[in-house]
Order: structure tokens, then C-alpha cells, then sequence
């Protein structure tokens, strides 16, 4: 049975970029140099029973900038993807900053994350690799995966 909504986070989403992009940019991209690219397959096979992709408008900044801190040719491949990728795969939610800032949590997880844990009201579960973030969002009584146990139990 498929479910029907996903969220990921900034590190994560970064990780499918890249790895959708191009495996073997993952342990050479300086932000994604932290995974293997069996992580990358976990990730995809971890969220594959999703219908729908979601991630935050401040996150999609956050992993607009991450992608750059690599070689200019990597950097170019890798935002001509994620550009298109956006466009089709993935669905945006936008946060409005008074909402978030009216949020005490913020000054304890930051912005973009308390974006995600808004967010996680409204879809199935959120994947992240974040201990803070997983937690508070089980406190809300929203569904989350905190990756790291993932990689974990599958190595």
C-alpha cells in the first residue's frame, strides 16, 4: 500500500540530488562525502512507497547552496539537475517566517528545521537525519524516520 506523502530533509534531499544525478558524486561532493552510495540506495528504496515528495521552500535554498560547494563543473551539472528534478518530482511548501519565527523552537533547532516540523503536521512522515528534529516531531505525534537508525540496522 502506498503511502501517500514524504518529507525530507535538507541533507537528505541533498542526497537524492546527487545521487540521482550521479552515484558516484556522492562520496566525492563535499556535502555528501558523509554517505555511501548504498545510503543513497537506502534513501530511495526507504521512500519509494511515497506517492508524493515534499520539501520545504527553505530547505530547497539551504540545498541550492549546499550543491555549489564543489567543483565548478560538478556545481553546474548538479544544479541543471536539481533544477529540473524540482520541477517534476518534488512538491514545495512555502513557511511563512512570521509563522516560524512565532515558534520559541526555532532559537533551539533553527529556522529551516522548525519549517520541517510545521510541515510535519500535514504529510505522512518526515525522513531526517537530525536527532533534535526527529524528536520534536514525535512530540507533535507526527510520524518520522531518523535515518541514521536506518543506516544502522541495514550496515
Amino acid at each position: 500500500m502506498r503511502r501517500h506523502s514524504v518529507l525530507l530533509d535538507t541533507n537528505l534531499f541533498l542526497l537524492l540530488i546527487v545521487g540521482s544525478c550521479n552515484k558516484k558524486l556522492i562520496g566525492r561532493h563535499k556535502r555528501t562525502g558523509n554517505f555511501i552510495e548504498e545510503d543513497f540506495d537506502l534513501l530511495v528504496s526507504s521512500i519509494d512507497g511515497y506517492e508524493r515528495l515534499w520539501v520545504t521552500s527553505h530547505c530547497l535554498s539551504e540545498i541550492s547552496n549546499l550543491i555549489k560547494q564543489t567543483n565548478a563543473g560538478q556545481a553546474k551539472e548538479l544544479m541543471i539537475y536539481f533544477k529540473e528534478f524540482i520541477a517534476g518530482a518534488a512538491k514545495e511548501s512555502h513557511m511563512c517566517k512570521d509563522n516560524i519565527i512565532k515558534n520559541n523552537i526555532v532559537v533551539r533547532i533553527g529556522f529551516a528545521d522548525t519549517g520541517i516540523l510545521m510541515k510535519s503536521d500535514r504529510v505522512d512522515c518526515v525522513f531526517t537525519m537530525d536527532f533534535g528534529l526527529y524528536t520534536e516531531i514525535l512530540k507533535r505525534g507526527n510520524e518520522a524516520v531518523n535515518f541514521n537508525h536506518l543506516r544502522d540496522a541495514e550496515w
